[in-house]
């Protein structure tokens, strides 16, 4: 399995766990020891917009979904919802 598919069933498996994760949380559980969580942060970033297009999960800002394309500042991934339901964000989403 490459380091993507292994992110990509992390934030997967994180999403479906939690109402949304902050990207901070994917690259953390993922680190292994001594290495900076940080330098995950653009693996973790693309592989959500990867499942973001298949539409597996979401980009929140502001409790909204928004586009990942030129996000920037503060967000969260939070798992995709049926068409009727996601105008609704689910109040648990909060920015951090």
């Amino acid at each position: 399995m490459t380091i993507e598919e292994t992110m990509q069933a992390k934030l997967l498996e994180m999403i479906s766990e939690k109402p949304s994760i902050a990207p901070r949380e994917a690259a953390m559980a993922l680190v292994k020891e001594g290495q900076d969580w940080r330098k995950l942060l653009p693996l973790v970033r693309a592989q959500a917009k990867v499942l973001h297009a298949a539409g597996e999960l979401n980009f929140i800002r502001k409790k909204k979904i928004v586009s990942p394309e030129g996000l920037k500042g503060v967000f969260r991934l939070a798992k995709a919802e049926p068409a009727a339901e996601a105008s609704n964000v689910d109040a648990a989403t909060t920015s951090e």
